[in-house]
């Protein structure tokens, strides 16, 4: 199999020669090839020939076509700063009132903000690999993640509490909803073989299981189906400890879910494992930046143990990979998979 046919058969639920890698890597790959993350998050070429270099230096399955977590934010008009050789950051929600979202507007994929450079960037991936690697295109929050960043996080949190049957609140959720369902399916339709999304805020070490059940999982329940639709896999990813939710997660239609390094593998194997894609979920920080070759390895090689059996599983770390990682520690991550994820 080569890469692409690799990840596609896993996502349909088959069982492919060995357990593709995915790499969540853009911090990364930014600083190897010498690229400015100011000029990355803005420039389709850049963000191409950053992800290329990556490719050919550590040979993964599975391209994650990442810019930040602000891109959806900053198109429906939220103000954003980006520290030299840093991701943006929100810094000025963009309305401060629940009574100001009839202000907001569905965002356009093709004109609006920096999505356009992210959508010509996997064309540009797409004709150079396409037939060959996978493409995962990453279309940044989901509803309730953005709706916390174009309202104010503490803001949108306290109103979700105080008032929670506000029509305002729907009315965000649903301006969010939309405009985050259009950038997947404009992903798709530059060449992305895949899509994902972070829904940063949702999981438990923010918002409770209870308010999560309510106010995050139905319109990620709705986005699986919606894209299912369409013929669009989608993967998953709620930051932190998501154990206790897992169980939510698995009522889910047919997805992926890209966990966090904090969840426990063996339960999220035995829950939402059964019958959706497990991918992830290394530890990025303290094992694949931090560790040893050695400690990268045996902790790759234990992960697989658990994930791997009945296949719907491919590597990757826990969230994003940091900067500072040394060369060696991909390799042994992908040299480990190679060795212990063959079927």
């Amino acid at each position: 199999m080569n890469s692409l046919e690799r990840v596609r058969t896993v996502m349909a639920g088959g069982i492919p020669d060995r357990v593709p890698v995915c790499l969540h890597n853009f911090m990364l790959a930014t600083r190897e090839a010498g690229v400015r993350m100011e000029d990355y998050r803005v420039n389709p070429e850049a963000i191409a020939r950053t992800h290329l270099h990556a490719l050919e230096k550590y040979g993964h399955d599975c391209i994650v076509v990442d810019t930040d977590t602000t891109m959806l934010a900053e198109a429906l008009g939220a103000r954003s700063e980006c520290a030299p050789n840093e991701p943006g950051r929100i810094v000025e929600p963009a309305i401060h009132s629940l009574d100001e979202v009839d202000r907001l507007k569905v965002i356009n994929p093709e004109t609006d903000g920096r999505v356009p450079a992210l959508l010509e960037s996997v064309r540009l991936l797409s004709k150079q690999v396409g037939s060959e690697i996978a493409i995962r295109g990453n279309a940044d929050q989901a509803a309730f993640g953005l709706a916390c960043l174009v309202r104010g996080i503490e803001d949108f949190l306290m109103e979700l509490v105080e008032q929670p049957d506000n029509p305002r609140i729907a009315q965000l959720m649903e301006v969010c909803y939309q405009s985050h369902l259009a950038v997947h399916r404009a992903l798709a339709k530059a060449g992305a073989h895949l899509t994902s999304l972070g829904d940063s805020l949702a999981g438990p070490d923010v918002t409770s299981p209870r308010m999560f059940e309510r106010f995050a999982r139905p319109y990620e329940a709705r986005l699986v189906n919606d894209l299912n639709a369409d013929g669009i896999f989608v993967v998953i990813h709620i930051c932190g400890d998501t154990s206790k939710i897992l169980d939510q997660l698995a009522e889910y239609g047919p997805c992926g879910f890209d966990l966090d390094y904090k969840t426990d593998a063996v339960k999220a194997k035995l829950t939402a494992g059964k019958g959706h894609v497990l991918c992830g979920n290394l530890d990025p920080s303290s094992v694949i930046a931090q560790g040893t070759v050695e400690q990268v390895r045996e902790a790759t090689r234990k992960l697989i143990s658990v994930w791997k059996p009945e296949g719907r599983f491919m590597l990757n770390s826990g969230c994003a990979i940091p900067p500072t990682t040394p060369p060696e520690n991909i390799r042994a991550l992908v040299s480990a998979a190679h060795e212990f994820g063959g079927y």
